[in-house]
């Protein structure tokens, strides 16, 4: 089925900016950009809709529609659709390391073969008085500020049993979603039930029900539609939006969306990349690549050296009881022997939160939130916290809070270079 491109919300569009503001801009703001890429994954889902459409339509009046028409439609529309896409120059992106495309047809074929023997032949998924398939539905409702906010959708299929009405939606996943992203795979649908409660043909529709089909695990998601999710719903789109509105920069946000992106050539996350690969004689993008590499080296250069700078500090506090004469506290001052420099050693005892490898940090600063003292102590940087609570500098109350926290007599230490003054 064509699906025109139109001026109203769709979930898919606002979907493409929660994951990449940057190609939601390349896609629905700026003209002219065209897909280069397209994920082999669209065209599995696709194909496998498509044929399941097609076992639909023909229902009425052939009934079950025997496998082997099936898989002969199958193999009709998996060449059509990527003779489509050839004939837009479009490249096909793969997974991981998998780069056979036959692997891909398989998987689409297994699971129309799935949804075939589990859903369709048992009767399971054709137990309905009636049923639509690509069904076009509008929802719409009004914002905080009164204002109309339009979308538009395509069911996969609703069916009908009494005043029973089912939307359903199929995945090609190969899992169900975890029970921490299921409400957000439900969302969609909960949209689209909106819009068929207010359309007048289905007045005498009493209750509305939403269903996920996952053929390959051979897995099916229910829910029944309440007032609550279509409030919680409308209220999920209209914080998008309103995010959506106020972003004056779209910036990207790179993840594993990428691999698949359409505009990856124009994003400035992989565009110079691009440049470099294709354009050999490009000097500017060499030169570039060639200072990037020795930045790369130099910063490689400096852990080291902060590494080997940071255990031979460890090792002069280690010796530290050489120079204090017993002393738990105090100040010395080691030569150098040959650079005309030397170190200055400060060692005392002070009183320190628990540094972020400790458990109770993480208890101390939900408590310092929700007892209101945040602000006041901002940061929990030991370099400006553990002065101001040497010297009493938080107000009383806060300090009485962190006296239950704060760990007595603690050991700090300071190692710094200077030129060596002369005697």
């Amino acid at each position: 089925m064509r699906r025109k491109r139109t001026s109203k919300w769709s979930n898919s569009r606002l979907n493409t900016y929660q994951n990449c503001p940057k190609q939601y801009k390349f896609k629905y703001i700026e003209k002219g950009n065209t897909e280069e890429f397209l994920s082999i994954s669209i065209i599995v889902g696709s194909v496998f809709h498509n044929v399941i459409e097609k076992m639909y339509k023909d229902f009425y009046l052939k009934g079950i529609i025997p496998l082997e028409e099936v898989l002969e439609y199958f193999e009709t529309e998996w060449k059509r659709k990527l003779l489509k896409e050839e004939k837009k120059k479009k490249e096909i992106v793969f997974f991981a390391n998998i780069k056979d495309i036959a692997v891909y047809k398989k998987y689409s074929l297994d699971c129309v073969k799935r949804y075939y023997e589990k859903f369709y032949i048992t009767g399971l998924e054709t137990d309905f008085d009636s049923c639509k398939t690509e069904e076009i539905v509008e929802p719409f409702f009004f914002d905080d500020e009164g204002e109309q906010i339009q979308f538009q959708g395509f069911i996969d299929r609703f069916d009908i049993k009494g005043d029973v009405l089912t939307i359903v939606d199929y995945k090609t996943s190969r899992q169900a979603p975890s029970d921490r992203f299921i409400d957000k795979a439900f969302t969609q649908l909960y949209l689209y039930a909106l819009g068929v409660k207010s359309q007048e043909r289905f007045k005498n529709i009493k209750t509305i029900k939403l269903k996920l089909i996952y053929p390959f695990p051979g897995i099916i998601l229910e829910r029944e539609v309440d007032d609550d999710s279509i409030n919680e719903t409308k209220q999920h789109y209209i914080d998008i939006l309103r995010e959506l509105k106020s972003d004056k920069k779209f910036l990207q946000t790179p993840g594993f969306g990428c691999v698949s992106c359409g505009y990856r050539r124009i994003c400035p996350e992989f565009r110079s990349i691009y440049r470099l690969k294709e354009k050999r004689d490009d000097l500017v993008i060499k030169d570039v690549a060639n200072m990037v590499d020795k930045l790369v080296l130099l910063k490689q250069k400096i852990s080291s050296i902060e590494k080997e700078v940071n255990e031979i500090k460890e090792s002069i506090l280690h010796n530290k009881d050489e120079f204090l004469d017993g002393e738990l506290e105090g100040r010395f001052v080691l030569p150098g022997a040959e650079t005309g420099s030397e170190l200055v050693v400060n060692i005392e005892k002070v009183r320190k939160l628990p540094d972020s490898k400790d458990a109770m940090r993480e208890v101390m600063v939900q408590e310092l939130i929700k007892k209101g003292f945040w602000e006041e102590i901002a940061t929990l940087n030991s370099i400006s916290v553990n002065p101001k609570i040497k010297n009493n500098t938080y107000s009383r109350e806060l300090m009485d809070f962190l006296s239950d926290y704060i760990y007595e007599d603690q050991e700090s230490s300071r190692v710094t270079v200077r030129k060596s003054k002369k005697n």
